[in-house]
């Protein structure tokens, strides 16, 4: 069951009641290539590894939580993570894709 919230700020996100495992479309690939792998495949960043069980304290939070916290940035993560391009459904199909345990 996917549901649409819009912010006060008019961003869209995604809220999902599961977050099952799957795989991911080759766009939502290049974009984590392209923007993400920087930090998330570099374990001394602190940023949440990709591909790890470090996504599943975060996923608690709901991924609408996550959807913000890249839209806006948390820590050291830039706002919109430097993906300009990114969609607010982008960038939840890229949080689904790294928080898959591989």
């Amino acid at each position: 069951m996917i549901k649409t919230l819009t912010t006060l700020a008019g961003s869209v996100l995604l809220l999902c009641a599961t977050t099952p495992a799957r795989a991911a479309d080759d766009y939502t690939i290049e974009l984590y290539d392209l923007y993400c792998t920087a930090c998330h495949a570099v374990k001394a960043s602190g940023a949440p590894q990709a591909f790890t069980d470090e996504w599943r304290d975060r996923l608690d939070q709901g991924i609408g939580t996550l959807v913000s916290h890249a839209i806006d940035g948390i820590g050291n993560m830039p706002p919109m993570g430097t993906c300009v391009e990114c969609s607010a459904e982008d960038l939840a199909n890229i949080i689904h894709y790294m928080a898959q345990e591989q």
